[in-house]
């Protein structure tokens, strides 16, 4: 009777730091955990006081869409929007976010 043998591994390692930027390298999965961040960065971005009267953050398309309880606190936001574009891309780490509604 053979003895079978089993090919052995390779004796090469990886960090978890490069096996996960390899998997994070993958587009589809950037593309999803970039759309994550933009709506999870709003809060910290933006502070507690303009969260507090968010009602609801999603992103579609390249746009963050923003409802807001306030049409004060929405008019001021509008008026800011290119700056509010450019302080959410540097929190997310790349050019995500390119048009922002408030409703």
């Amino acid at each position: 009777m053979a003895i079978k043998r089993r090919p052995q591994r390779k004796n090469t390692t990886q960090s978890l730091k490069d096996v996960l930027g390899e998997i994070m390298n993958e587009p589809k999965l950037r593309k999803g955990v970039m759309e994550f961040r933009a709506v999870h960065y709003w809060e910290k971005v933006m502070g507690k006081s303009v969260a507090g009267i968010t009602k609801s953050v999603y992103f579609r398309n390249g746009t963050l869409f923003v409802s807001l309880n306030s049409s004060v606190v929405r008019g001021e936001l509008v008026m800011l929007k290119d700056k509010i574009i450019k302080n959410m891309n540097e929190a997310i780490g790349s050019e995500t976010i390119k048009n922002i509604i408030f409703k």
